[in-house]
């Protein structure tokens, strides 16, 4: 059973939530801070503690991003490069070209 949570950070209410898994593990996912994964017990208190400087550490990621690079591609290339950067496990296309591209 999944179960939502709040945690403040600058008074502001981020959400986050547990799910136990049959494994034993639990399932911690905090989009904020780009957060979905499975974790043992005794890791989620210590991963709660720095859930604060995870969410502002991403904000300031995501606000040192302030330029735009754009290009066009057909349909056929566009999904071939989505179905590409998922199973390579991103979440963002725009990461997986990034990635590509500086590394």
């Amino acid at each position: 059973m999944k179960t939502l949570h709040f945690i403040t950070v600058k008074n502001k209410k981020y959400p986050y939530f547990l799910e136990k898994k049959s494994d034993g593990n639990i399932r911690f996912l905090a989009k904020d801070a780009k957060i979905d994964q499975s974790f043992l017990p005794e890791d989620i208190a210590g991963l709660i503690i720095d859930l604060p400087n995870l969410i502002l550490a991403e904000q300031n990621y995501v606000e040192s991003q302030d330029e735009t690079i754009r290009f066009r591609v057909s349909g056929k290339d566009k999904l071939k490069i989505e179905k590409k950067a998922f199973s390579k496990g991103y979440t963002s296309i725009s990461k997986y070209l990034r990635d590509l591209a500086l590394n």
